[in-house]
């Protein structure tokens, strides 16, 4: 598991000092005054608040109907005839 943390640093580390130079330049956000881009910020903000409902509302249902067939097994079990 201490390969990733090795891996990430090793990828930042090659970013910073060779980034420009393959056409990644992560600090040109810091050239400007205002960096941030408001209608991306709203597109993320309506995917996630769709997302999250849509998501926990299939989580649900499919806790639920697995939560169901287990207590069904487990009541088919209990009451087999000899």
């Amino acid at each position: 598991m201490i390969i990733y943390p090795i891996g990430f640093l090793l990828t930042l580390t090659f970013f910073k000092y060779f980034g420009v130079k393959i056409g990644f330049d992560y600090d040109e956000w810091s050239k400007n005054e205002w960096y941030d881009d408001y209608e991306s910020n709203a597109e993320a903000y309506l995917v996630f608040s769709v997302a999250w409902p849509l998501t926990m509302t299939l989580l649900i249902v499919i806790g639920t109907w697995a939560l169901l067939r287990v207590l069904v097994d487990l009541y088919l079990d209990k009451t087999k005839f000899p």
